[in-house]
């Protein structure tokens, strides 16, 4: 049933460890990876540390068995659950390895196409990437990393035409989250807001650099001139997607979180190079998976195009 797999593939990996958020977030993941040119891997990592968590004398022990039997339960139930979306036929593989969680899925993460984990509840990922483990994901990952809640469902949301939302900041990480954002709205044919929020507006701006205000325009409305420029060169590229912008003098974890109250994705940037350093740290990434009831993903420094 498990199988080794080839990291150099595209993959799209799922953490899996039989919670009810695992569950939830292989559910999203298939969703996701629909008509995608990617390998969908559910991986169950850390049964070793299982077996010593429940004091387990030897590998040959009834209890060291068990786990491992569980281990491959979950991802047998995992797998019925992603080809129940995508079709007996679908390309989706299992792994059980024994390795701890932070290294196995870092290194899945440092190639994949996109890591999927689930939180149990606001602010915590499932068990399979607790604690220091997530920060430790969140900190050396290369690729986008989506956190899907365990209450989450798309039909949890008013429709399932509820928009996407999508955070900008004036950074050179920006296209890249863009990139992420408007596929992933095109494929889900929602609508896209974009939201820019800024805390105060010095004269030493990043705005000017990439809009000429002119004679008679207004420093504070460079932030909207400027997400309006940034949106429409994306919106040339995704016609199918109807985005809006929006520039607001606001926290910019308050700005987000109260423009999703009404969507079903939201998607953030990283400054650093993993999904975010800062991600436990204080960060408006760090409230908003602490708030959010709907999936977010993060979008490190270095992330690439999706496929």
């Amino acid at each position: 049933m498990t199988t080794a797999i080839d990291h150099r593939k595209n993959l799209t990996v799922v953490g899996v460890d039989g919670s009810v958020s695992a569950r939830n977030a292989v559910r999203w993941a298939a969703t996701d990876v629909v008509g995608r040119d990617t390998t969908l891997v559910l991986v169950y990592a850390g049964v070793d540390q299982d077996i010593t968590r429940t004091g387990a004398p030897g590998a040959n022990s009834g209890t060291a068995s068990g786990a491992r039997a569980r281990a491959q339960s979950a991802l047998a139930a995992a797998r019925v659950i992603a080809l129940s979306i995508l079709g007996d036929d679908a390309d989706v593989k299992t792994v059980l390895d024994p390795g701890p969680p932070h290294e196995v899925l870092n290194g899945y993460a440092d190639t994949a196409r996109m890591l999927v984990l689930g939180s149990r509840r606001k602010g915590t990922v499932a068990r399979a990437v607790l604690g220091s483990v997530s920060t430790d994901i969140a900190t050396h990952a290369r690729c986008p990393i989506a956190v899907v809640p365990q209450t989450f469902t798309r039909t949890a949301t008013e429709s399932e035409t509820a928009p996407a939302v999508v955070g900008v900041d004036c950074s050179p990480n920006d296209d890249a989250v863009l990139d992420v954002a408007f596929d992933q709205a095109s494929r889900l044919g929602v609508p896209l807001r974009a939201v820019h929020a800024y805390e105060s507006l010095q004269p030493r701006t990043g705005f000017t650099r990439h809009i000429d205000l002119g004679p008679r325009m207004r420093v504070d409305s460079a932030p909207q001139r400027w997400i309006d420029h940034l949106i429409a060169s994306w919106s040339e590229k995704y016609p199918d997607v109807e985005a809006t912008a929006h520039a607001t003098q606001d926290r910019p974890s308050h700005a987000l979180l109260d423009d999703a109250s009404h969507a079903q994705l939201i998607v953030l940037g990283a400054r650093s190079r993993g999904a975010i350093s800062p991600l436990f740290g204080g960060s408006t990434s760090r409230a908003v998976l602490h708030r959010a009831d709907i999936p977010v993903v993060i979008v490190p420094a270095c992330g690439e195009k999706l496929q």
